[in-house]
């Protein structure tokens, strides 16, 4: 059996549908986002079983925001 690192790694692996389903019944806004997680993950950089990607993630995510900013506000 995979440990359970591993089953949170980008993809359809149970323990990744169980969330789901959980975040189905909680709030469904949340399960949309782990279904991103879950097909996208891995192409923008993303896994849960190693929290350093979310740092890196994080850091990317807000020099991207930062730069629409820059050029938003250069142009009238």
């Amino acid at each position: 059996m995979h440990d359970f690192k591993q089953q949170l790694a980008p993809g359809w692996t149970p323990v990744n549908i169980g969330l789901m389903i959980i975040l189905f019944m909680v709030a469904w806004p949340l399960a949309v986002l782990m279904i991103a997680y879950i097909i996208w993950g891995q192409k923008l950089g993303l896994d849960l079983g190693r929290p350093e990607t979310l740092s890196i993630f994080w850091k990317r995510l807000s020099v991207a925001f930062r730069a629409g900013l820059d050029s938003f506000s250069r142009n009238p």
